[in-house]
């Protein structure tokens, strides 16, 4: 069972970061074989739905690592703009370190596959609303109001992918460094 597991496990972990750096369509099944080094059969057996399956278990994986950081990052800052400040900087550090490859963990599968795949857009849909979620639980420990919170963390997020899309594409984190500036002006909204 552990070697089950295990299969499972290297599967989505080779598929997020495949379709992190390639997308959705970019990424064949076989790909997702070579780096995970799991048995083909394997494949089929925890995935019966084939490679939206993979797809969809994969958006929820790489959602929940990113939930799990800005939830962190809530709880090691002291204001609401070290919070805010501290999650883009450490998303600039990623996609620096990556040399631009690894943007957005959902972005680049979400915006391929979301007019064609039900299951895909709502594991994409799914995995925003956590993180703005997220973002308006660590606003409103810091005073923020529920209302204001929401209102912000969406604001917050889109900010935050625009700028990750804008690095990405021009591979300068000057728009992360905006963003960051952005972000300190919506600190403090609500409270």
């Amino acid at each position: 069972m552990a070697k089950a597991a295990d299969s499972k496990g290297k599967t989505l972990a080779a598929a997020a970061h495949l379709f992190r750096q390639q997308g959705f369509h970019g990424t064949a099944l076989h790909d997702v074989l070579a780096t995970s080094g799991a048995p083909r059969g394997s494949l089929y057996f925890h995935f019966p739905g084939g490679k939206e399956e993979i797809g969809a278990a994969a958006l929820a994986l790489a959602g929940e690592v990113v939930r799990q950081k800005i939830a962190q990052a809530a709880d090691a800052s002291d204001s609401a703009e070290t919070f805010l400040t501290g999650f883009v900087s450490a998303m600039a550090a990623d996609l620096e370190k990556s040399g631009y490859r690894d943007g957005c963990p959902v972005a680049t599968t979400a915006l391929e596959t979301a007019a064609q795949s039900d299951v895909l857009a709502g594991a994409a849909r799914a995995v925003f609303e956590s993180w703005e979620q997220e973002i308006a639980r660590g606003l409103i420990r810091f005073g923020a109001k529920a209302d204001d919170a929401a209102v912000a963390a969406t604001m917050i997020l889109s900010q935050v992918e625009g700028a990750l899309l804008l690095a990405r594409t021009s591979r300068s984190i000057a728009p992360l460094r905006y963003a960051e500036a952005a972000v300190k002006l919506l600190a403090n909204i609500g409270r």
